[in-house]
């Protein structure tokens, strides 16, 4: 098959084609966002606070409420 044509900000083609079709820069630069976005969303994750805890029964704070 053919070379194909990607833009460097476009991952469609990376998902879409075999490897051996793109151009290396391409297939580098796709991989080096991945992992940048991988390492970014592990860092929030490891941040992220715990389960709220909710408090069952007795009256509500608004005596209007339903």
């Amino acid at each position: 098959m053919a070379r194909v044509r990607s833009k460097h900000n476009n991952l469609l083609n990376y998902f879409i084609h075999d490897r051996r079709d793109l151009s290396p820069a391409y297939v580098r630069s796709c991989e080096k966002f991945l992992k940048e976005i991988s390492a970014k969303h592990q860092a929030a994750s490891s941040k992220r606070p715990g389960p709220r805890k909710i408090k069952y029964g007795g009256r509500p704070n608004n005596p209007h409420a339903i």
